[in-house]
């Protein structure tokens, strides 16, 4: 199906809840009010901590919200703004004043959590454990036990100014520099101009050597800017390196593990143990070739459709099958899932200068999230939106938080969003008595599954590993490359042939650029999930009330409470390794439709 006759080019998302336009004049009066106010704030409450009541910081709480409510709603509209044309100048400019004017007020307000962390256990006591203080006990006892990290006052200002035109200036130029890459592929004899996630789909094309032709090609543009791109990413990594050192980490990814509450031990056993059955993936990826009936399978090859399954779907096809597979489950998710299409909060074309990928956006509890698709009309696209569905109906379900603890850490941010798609798959095997069809609805989960998790970390091994390399000294496009390419070797085993444009693919990996070791959440999450769907097929509908109420929760408890609602042991690494054995019967069934 051509992408321009999805029907996706109708659904663009309604973003005046947030703001009339770019020309609003409330977002000028936004940026001004949030720095006064941050004045009033830091003239009441900066050397005052130690002598407030409970009351008194549950005020103080409550004071820096009515201060951050306003410019998360405008971060989120100018970043969704930005996400549907990274190349309008009026854009960027507003996007640059906007990000400016907010580190101006964040600055203002490091002091709060730098002098709580500071303040003495004599101090502190009188906190802990205080009714009024309930809605906020969990960030604050977490605020305190990482104050070890914290750095002064001063140095955290220079830190949130000099990345302004640092790493937030880096990422920002890879950010549009590749959305700019725009490629002539030859496809039924026709030369198109694609962007990248137009090119990418072509790994889902039923001709071999369109497939190769079209990843050939996009990796060959990350080549030729090899310069560039190696620049940033050392550059990034570099920056990265330094500031963890001043603030004690033990290592980079400590500083993700310590914002998700996770332990390094317990982070280290999730990526030994997927590690350990990488040899499902290879397993898996035998079984395609030979139906397939490829004598050599190579990277380009691993999602290509079967050949019963070259299958499109128009945008109502998708959305009708989604809200379904929610109906299935349960009549409340059904019904956030469908507010999501009625009130125009979702935007779905692919357009030259949009930004890739999909994303659910949330900003406040008071307001419901945007999704971002670039529909394509592949059997995938239809996962990913019940995956972002999944992501805006968690977020919904978490609106009675405060804004302190309505967005989940990264880890279970995933939950839901994993959890709609097995939703969507399991309602769809229902359905289907066709084997043909099954086995393509099976490959299909589990090449998303590989994806999402096996692959996820793979590339958190090869972050681990560039980190550690950059930070000793600079790397060269090629060690990067040689480094890249074993942890694929790694993953894939004899299973496919590795051609040397996959050298590369750690060059058009956003996530690694953009928020360093983010992507073991996906993993994280998968897994987690998958022990939570075998229980929920088990328990039935006595299941739901528990998984609703880990979903309203947020980031309100630690992930180790807020799993054990569920039962489930996120630090032993049995958990995860009974976890992986839900892949394996996935493996089996395939196996035994062939």
């Amino acid at each position: 199906m051509n992408t321009q006759t999805t029907g996706a080019e109708k659904v663009r998302w309604d973003l005046s809840e947030l703001f009339s336009g770019l020309d609003d004049p409330k977002i000028n009066d936004v940026l001004e009010e949030g720095r006064l106010a941050a004045e009033r704030f830091v003239a009441k409450y900066k050397g005052q901590l130690a002598g407030l009541s409970p009351e008194a910081l549950a005020g103080a709480y409550e004071a820096l919200e009515s201060i951050s409510s306003p410019l998360y709603r405008l971060s989120q509209f100018i970043n969704l703004e930005y996400a549907v044309n990274t190349a309008d100048d009026k854009i960027k400019a507003l996007l640059a004043k906007i990000e400016t004017s907010s580190s101006t007020t964040a600055n203002l307000l490091v002091f709060f959590t730098l002098e709580l962390g500071a303040l003495s256990d004599e101090a502190f006591s009188k906190f802990e454990g205080a009714e009024a203080l309930a809605p906020f006990s969990y960030k604050l006892a977490k605020q305190r036990k990482n104050a070890r990290y914290n750095l002064s006052e001063k140095e955290e200002q220079i830190i949130n100014l000099k990345d302004l035109n640092g790493s937030n200036a880096h990422q920002k130029l890879y950010n549009e520099l590749t959305a700019s890459f725009s490629f002539k592929f030859e496809i039924d004899g026709e030369i198109q101009t694609l962007n990248g996630g137009q090119l990418r789909a072509l790994r889902q094309h039923p001709d071999a050597d369109v497939r190769q032709r079209a990843m050939k090609l996009f990796f060959s543009r990350y080549e030729e800017n090899a310069l560039v791109i190696n620049h940033l990413y050392n550059s990034l990594v570099k920056d990265f390196g330094v500031e963890i050192g001043l603030r004690g980490y033990k290592n980079p990814i400590s500083t993700m593990n310590t914002a998700n509450d996770l332990s390094d031990e317990a982070i280290q056993a999730l990526n030994d143990v997927t590690t350990e059955s990488y040899s499902l993936v290879n397993r898996y990826y035998k079984l395609k070739a030979k139906m397939l009936d490829l004598k050599e399978m190579t990277l380009a090859d691993i999602y290509a459709p079967l050949p019963q399954a070259s299958k499109a779907y128009s945008f109502d096809e998708a959305k009708k099958l989604v809200l379904e597979g929610f109906k299935s489950f349960d009549g409340e998710f059904y019904d956030l899932a469908r507010s999501m299409f009625e009130e125009n909060r979702i935007d779905a074309p692919v357009e030259p200068a949009k930004r890739g990928g999909a994303f659910c956006a949330s900003s406040t509890p008071d307001l419901k999230p945007y999704v971002f698709l670039n529909y394509t009309g592949k059997v995938r696209d239809v996962s990913t939106m019940a995956h972002e569905l999944g992501h805006a109906i968690h977020a919904i379900l978490a609106c009675d938080q405060k804004l302190i603890n309505y967005h989940s850490i990264l880890p279970l941010a995933e939950t839901a969003s994993i959890f709609s798609e097995m939703v969507l798959t399991d309602s769809l095997l229902k359905k289907e008595t066709d084997v043909e069809v099954k086995k393509s609805m099976l490959t299909g989960k589990l090449e998303d599954i590989f994806a999402s998790s096996h692959r996820q970390n793979m590339f958190s091994s090869f972050e681990i590993a560039s980190h550690a390399a950059i930070n000793g000294s600079l790397q060269s496009p090629q060690d990067l490359c040689n480094i890249y390419e074993q942890e694929l070797k790694k993953m894939f085993g004899d299973s496919v042939a590795f051609t040397p444009e996959y050298a590369w693919e750690w060059s058009s990996i956003p996530h690694i650029f953009n928020v360093p070791f983010y992507v073991y959440a996906y993993n994280f999450g998968n897994l987690l999930v998958f022990a939570l769907y075998q229980q929920y097929l088990e328990e039935g509908q006595s299941f739901k009330p528990k998984y609703k109420q880990f979903l309203s929760l947020g980031s309100s408890a630690s992930p180790g409470e807020i799993t054990a609602i569920v039962g489930a042991d996120i630090n032993h690494p049995e958990f995860w390794r009974k976890s992986l054995k839900y892949i394996e019967t996935l493996v089996d069934q395939l196996e035994a439709l062939l």
